[in-house]
């Protein structure tokens, strides 16, 4: 089997207008569909693949997050630039977003925060080596 990479990652959200709103509005992505069967939908286009917002406003989160996040590792990270990256922690300052990092993990550098439901997130860009040698 030969797959064309990842179509979508699929995020439940427990209000579908904040979520959309954080995610476009503070992480620059585009909104490129909506949709409702039995609960509505939202899909972004992050440039390199898609998030799929569901909204779940019944789903207990807390839990479910701790048990994936946290003792699970369950995150989605996304890629920016080195040059950019200082922008990226001004940006989740002016939006009053709590956030861990700058860190050093493996190669890359990264912050991490949550979103308005605690889906963790993390963005990372190359680490520069030399100079935290």
């Amino acid at each position: 089997m030969k797959l064309d990479g990842v179509h979508h990652i699929g995020v439940n959200v427990s209000n579908l207008d904040r979520a959309e709103s954080f995610y476009t509005n503070i992480l620059g992505f585009k909104v490129i569909d909506r949709y409702q069967e039995e609960i509505r939908h939202s899909l972004l286009d992050t440039g390199a693949t898609k998030i799929h917002l569901f909204e779940s406003p019944d789903l207990e989160f807390d839990d479910a997050i701790t048990r994936l996040s946290e003792d699970g590792y369950a995150h989605m990270a996304f890629g920016i630039n080195r040059k950019q990256f200082p922008q990226v922690m001004a940006e989740l300052k002016k939006h009053n977003i709590t956030f861990r990092g700058p860190l050093i993990l493996g190669k890359g550098e990264s912050v991490h925060f949550k979103d308005p439901d605690g889906n963790h997130l993390e963005i990372r860009c190359p680490a520069d080596l030399n100079v935290h040698s």
